[in-house]
């Protein structure tokens, strides 16, 4: 179990700087589109840009763990319920860090969208608990139906690069200001369908990966 712990703190750091590449690639398709460059305004609205590329990360990274790091755990003689426990670890671990890097950057540089995106923890905690679970499934697919897996992994890479091309377009960086705190407004409150949702994601996914995971073959 030690082992198991160990390759999986790790795995999230490497996830950890994906997430913070894509992030700096967001900002920078931000800041080359906009006309002006307030830096307070780009500190505070940059942990949002942190929460989308950690989504699209755990999205990304999380179906590719299942269709290469967990079958190598299971040929080097990890039991199934270790690398289960394992992963569970990984997501948990991986949603603290993103969520507390973006509640220091809110605390140091207050201001409008500091102090919504403080109130909007709890509705980005569920939003990355719910996207973590989607990537989870979609890794667990595409090992039994590749094809399957394929066109959803196609259709997240096309929403990034849609994201992209729509911050590229900012006339200046007060309207991408305006335009993110008109967004993250929303998030202040936190629906029950929102947590509802969030379990519901979590059990559906420990679910469909255990059953996965129990008929998965082991390979030497």
């Amino acid at each position: 179990m030690k082992r198991n712990l160990k390759f999986w703190t790790r795995f999230t750091w490497e996830t950890a700087g994906v997430d913070l590449a894509i992030a700096a690639l967001i900002s920078l398709f931000a800041v080359f589109g906009a006309e002006g460059v307030n830096l307070k305004l780009f500190v505070t609205v940059a942990p949002y840009f942190l929460c989308i590329a950690t989504i699209f990360g755990m999205m990304m990274i999380n179906s590719g763990a299942h269709s290469i790091y967990v079958p190598l755990l299971l040929s080097m003689g990890e039991t199934r319920r270790n690398v289960f426990l394992g992963f569970r670890y990984y997501q948990a671990l991986l949603i603290t860090v993103a969520t507390a890097a973006c509640a220091i950057i809110w605390l140091a540089v207050p201001g409008e969208v500091s102090s919504v995106g403080l109130r909007s923890l709890p509705t980005l905690i569920c939003i990355l608990m719910i996207t973590a679970s989607y990537g989870s499934i979609v890794g667990t697919i595409f090992v039994k139906w590749k094809w399957a897996g394929t066109v959803m992994i196609i259709l997240l890479c096309g929403g990034l690069g849609g994201l992209v091309g729509f911050l590229g377009m900012a006339a200046s960086m007060e309207t991408l200001f305006s335009t993110a705190l008109s967004m993250v407004s929303h998030l202040k409150e936190l629906p029950h369908w929102m947590i509802l949702t969030a379990f519901v994601s979590v059990g559906l996914d420990l679910l469909f990966q255990w059953l996965i995971l129990r008929r998965q073959e082991v390979r030497l």
